[in-house]
């Protein structure tokens, strides 16, 4: 029992901290959250990209843990499919130009974003060198960070290729 408790005192720490960052970053002004036309238009046709992906997954969750078996815990697969789905929202809003609104700084969100992945990854990673992202075959919520460290690196990535391309661009 204090082992559930335990893990339940980390998840609601964990969302804390999350809300504290984000509070933080808004009024730091680092998150503006203005958008012009354009961007709301290409954020709400990415949000529906990102919807119909969430459902998407869950439903392909929800056969393969029949098909297959129990794989990973549910904790885990409810991760992966939000993963997924937060991933073509953000890689969406990038390629139009929506996903950073006129007045942030790109810098310090995608620090913020290199932060995130290298200490999801870096959990990840130690995780799995104390064998606990496994246990009797199943992928265990441990998983979440790895998961979650690889979806901030997507974005990260996609985020830096499509600003150097169009710096190129503007060059030309």
């Amino acid at each position: 029992m204090t082992y559930r408790a335990g893990l339940a005192l980390g998840i609601l720490l964990g969302v804390l901290a999350g809300i504290a960052l984000v509070a933080l970053l808004l009024k730091k002004k680092v998150l503006d959250m203005h958008f012009d036309e354009r961007q709301e238009l290409a954020r709400g046709k990415a949000f529906q990209y990102g919807f119909l992906t969430l459902l998407a997954a869950a439903y392909a969750y929800g056969v393969s843990d029949v098909v297959l078996g129990r794989w990973c815990d549910v904790l885990t697969g409810v991760s992966i499919c939000i993963a997924l789905s937060v991933c073509v929202f953000a890689v969406a809003c990038i390629l139009k130009d929506a996903y950073l609104s006129l007045q942030e700084r790109p810098r310090a969100v995608m620090t913020l974003f290199a932060l995130l992945s290298a200490v999801n990854l870096g959990l990840g990673g130690l995780y799995a060198a104390s064998g606990d992202l496994m246990q009797d075959g199943v992928l265990t919520f441990r998983a979440v960070n790895p998961i979650f460290g690889a979806a901030t690196l997507v974005i990260l990535v996609v985020y830096i290729v499509n600003h150097l391309l169009r710096d190129r661009e503007e060059a030309e």
